[in-house]
C-alpha cells in the first residue's frame, strides 16, 4: 500500500499509535499532522472501533498515517475528568453489553442507568454476571422493572456457564462493546464464552469490595467465526457527557408517555408543580431509583452545560 487512501478499522490504539485492521491484515497507524480538523476539545480523536482512511508508509512496511476519520454510526463516551474533556470508550458497535455483578462488587443500579444514557445509537443488553451467588430480592425487582420497561436483561454465571450460551446468541454476528465496572467479572465471563480467549483477571478487593483494573485499554478482538467484541478498562465512575439536559428524559424510556400530561411542556420533572413523572413516582408507575438516578443525572448534566456553555464534543 503505498499513496492511495485505503479504509480500516481501529483495533486498539496506545500511546497515540493506532492497530488498524486494513484487508486482514495490521498495519501501525500515527495520525497524519497529529490532530484531525473534524475534532474540538476530544481527548481521543480516534477510538476503537472507528473507520478510518489512511495512507501506507512507502519507505516502512506494515506502517500508515491516518488522514480521516468516518462518520459514526454509534458510540460510548464519558466525561473524562482528569483530562478535563470528551473520551470516547468505543465507535461503531451495534450492541451494548452492560455487564453489572450480583455481589462483589454489589449490585450497583445506577452505574447501569448512566451507561444506558451514555450508550448513543447502540442497542442494550444488561447482563448480571455472578448469577451463582444469592441473587436478593432488591436485585430481581431491579431486573423486573429493567425488563417492564423494555431493556433484555441476562443472568449469567462464569463459574457454573449460566447465561453464557444466550449471551453468546444475542452478540452472534453483530459488534457488541463490553462495559462494566471494576470487578463484576467481565473478562472472566468472555474466557468462558471462548475458549483460548486468557484475557487477565483481577481480584476483588475485600477491604473495598470492588476490583482492579485488568483491561488496561479498550480493543476489538475476533473471537470466533461471527464473534467480535470490543473489551474496555473496568469504570469506577461514569460521568456523563454529551447529553442535553432539556433531552434527558428521553433517555429514560418509561418517562416519555407520561410526560406528555405534564402541567409545563418544558418541565424538568425535578421539582415543577403538576408533574406527571413525580406523580407516577409517588403512584408506583416508576422505579423510584430510577427516578432518583434521573435526579442525579440531571445535575450532572446541568453541570457540565455550564462549564462548557458549547459542547465540545464534536
Amino acid at each position: 500500500m503505498g499513496r492511495e487512501l485505503s479504509t480500516g478499522q481501529v483495533l486498539y490504539g496506545i500511546n497515540n499509535i493506532y492497530t488498524v485492521e486494513v484487508d486482514g491484515r495490521q498495519l501501525q497507524c500515527r495520525i497524519k499532522g497529529k490532530v484531525l480538523k473534524t475534532e474540538r476539545n476530544v481527548y481521543n480523536p480516534i477510538a476503537v472501533g472507528d473507520y478510518v482512511s489512511l495512507q501506507g508508509d512507502p519507505h516502512s512496511e506494515g506502517v500508515g498515517w491516518i488522514v480521516e476519520r468516518r462518520e459514526r454510526t454509534s458510540s460510548l463516551i464519558r466525561w473524562n475528568k482528569k483530562r478535563n474533556a470528551i473520551q470516547v470508550l468505543a465507535a461503531n458497535a451495534d450492541l451494548l453489553v452492560c455487564v453489572s455483578s450480583t455481589q462483589s462488587p454489589p449490585f450497583r443500579p445506577r452505574f447501569i442507568d448512566r451507561v444506558l444514557v451514555s450508550a448513543d445509537r447502540l442497542q442494550p443488553l444488561i447482563v448480571i454476571n455472578k448469577a451463582d451467588l444469592a441473587v436478593g430480592s432488591d436485585i430481581k425487582d431491579r431486573i423486573r422493572d429493567y425488563r417492564k420497561i423494555g431493556y433484555p436483561v441476562i443472568l449469567t454465571s462464569a463459574l457454573s456457564g449460566k447465561g453464557v450460551g444466550e449471551l453468546r446468541r444475542r452478540i452472534k454476528d453483530r459488534l457488541a462493546v463490553f462495559c462494566g465496572q471494576s470487578g463484576v467479572g467481565k473478562s472472566t465471563l468472555l474466557n468462558r464464552m471462548f475458549t483460548g480467549l486468557d484475557l487477565a483477571v483481577g481480584n476483588i478487593s475485600a477491604k473495598y469490595d470492588r476490583g482492579s483494573h485488568t483491561t488496561s485499554f479498550a480493543s476489538l478482538i475476533r473471537a470466533a467465526e461471527g464473534f467480535r467484541f470490543i473489551d474496555t478498562p473496568g469504570i469506577r465512575e461514569l460521568e456523563i457527557a454529551g447529553v442535553d439536559a432539556r433531552d434527558l428524559a428521553f433517555y429514560f424510556p418509561e418517562f416519555v408517555p407520561i410526560a406528555e400530561n405534564c402541567s409545563y411542556p418544558s418541565c424538568r420533572h425535578v421539582d415543577e408543580p403538576e408533574c406527571a413523572v413525580q406523580q407516577a413516582v409517588e403512584q408506583g408507575m416508576i422505579h423510584p431509583d430510577r427516578y432518583e438516578s434521573y435526579l442525579r443525572i440531571y445535575e450532572d448534566v446541568e453541570a457540565f452545560a455550564q462549564a462548557f456553555p458549547r459542547s465540545p464534543y464534536a
